[in-house]
């Protein structure tokens, strides 16, 4: 580990009342911020936490949005969430100036460290029938929770149906960015098929009946590697800087994408049906009887499909601004570039369609 790195922490932990640096490790497992599991000693006694650096370009409003929804989370007492810790002056964050004519600076926060295990990234995820029946209660354990949560600050994004134009805008400038890799070459090939999935889920979401869609706040990066498990339970959900208020059906369809869709050819971008029937079980059978937010109502239910494509195209938005914007490995982002594209392709055939939403009629 790099010493400025530890002298940066040990510099905001001076900030806290969590004891001294004993030993940190970085986390590779971010794409956005940068984040260290960190071991403190206080009073002879090792703590451990998990400590963020937000990435630049975060709005204020943005991180007060997500601290506080997980004391909304905390309060509520499910699903299981890490408190974030209070600086010495009693914020939940820290913003720290730079020299060197850097204005920006940076913000950081610490949570605490969530027992369980890391099984899991968002890439080629596939979950046992007990892990995905749990993820899926967590998920609607956070949607209840969440009801009617009065938010300090803002999530910036616009919601998924404001994103659909400017992700389609993006789509059409792409060739004007060619940065010559087999990446470029295999995105300029399919753009028929992307514009043609950004087309179909737009013109579905302008119906009247999407009027009749819930709002509530989504986490918007509900996948299994944002889940702690302990054994097959779920000890822990994570990552909240991409939540917001949008359409919970968009939330659940974003998840079914992450967990239910196959990686490896020659199945790659077909959804395991069973799987999402049995996440769409878990779900509503969380949520029934219960008052409050309830279970997906049957025109939920209906959109699901469209939301599941709105989800994968969500997500080519990420892989693209990441590519075109950052210095990144194209071999690594062709594979994702890949799976978006193997997804797309499966969604646009009508039988396929059929099947999914037979799988949905719960």
């Amino acid at each position: 580990m790099a010493i400025d790195v530890r002298l940066e922490i040990e510099e905001i932990l001076k900030n806290y009342d969590l004891g001294e640096l004993v030993d940190l490790e970085k986390n590779e497992r971010g794409y956005i911020n940068t984040s260290f599991a960190v071991q403190t000693l206080k009073n002879g006694q090792v703590s451990r936490y998990f400590l963020r650096k937000y990435k630049r370009g975060i709005q204020e409003a943005e991180i007060q949005f997500e601290h506080s929804l997980i004391g909304h989370i905390l309060a509520a007492g499910s699903p299981p969430v890490a408190q974030v810790y209070p600086t010495r002056q009693g914020e939940t964050y820290l913003r720290r100036s730079f020299e060197q004519g850097d204005s920006e600076g940076a913000y950081y926060a610490i949570f605490d460290f969530l027992p369980g295990e890391d099984r899991y990234t968002w890439v080629a995820p596939h979950c046992s029938a007990a892990e995905l029946s749990n993820s899926a209660v967590v998920l609607a354990q956070f949607h209840h929770a969440t009801r009617g949560f009065k938010p300090a600050g803002k999530r910036v994004e616009p919601k998924i149906l404001e994103m659909l134009p400017a992700i389609t805008n993006r789509i059409a400038q792409t060739p004007r960015m060619d940065k010559r890799t087999a990446f470029d070459k295999t995105l300029f090939g399919h753009l028929d098929l992307v514009q043609g999935s950004l087309e179909a889920t737009s013109t579905a979401l302008s119906e009247p009946a999407c009027q009749e869609l819930i709002e509530n706040v989504v986490h918007c990066d509900y996948h299994p590697g944002n889940l702690k498990f302990e054994g097959e339970a779920i000890s822990g959900l994570f990552d909240f800087d991409w939540s917001k208020i949008d359409l919970r059906c968009f939330d659940i369809g974003l998840a079914l994408w992450y967990f239910s869709a196959t990686w490896e050819a020659p199945r790659d971008g077909e959804l395991r049906l069973e799987e999402v029937r049995a996440f769409i079980e878990a779900y509503q059978g969380f949520l029934k009887d219960r008052p409050g937010l309830g279970p997906l109502s049957p025109v939920e239910l209906r959109y699901l499909p469209t939301m599941i494509e709105a989800g994968n195209l969500y997500v080519l938005n990420w892989t693209l601004v990441d590519y075109y914007q950052k210095k990144v490995d194209p071999q690594e982002y062709l594979m994702y570039l890949q799976h978006h594209l193997a997804s797309a392709a499966w969604l646009s055939i009508q039988s396929n369609r059929e099947r999914l939403a037979a799988a949905l009629e719960i």
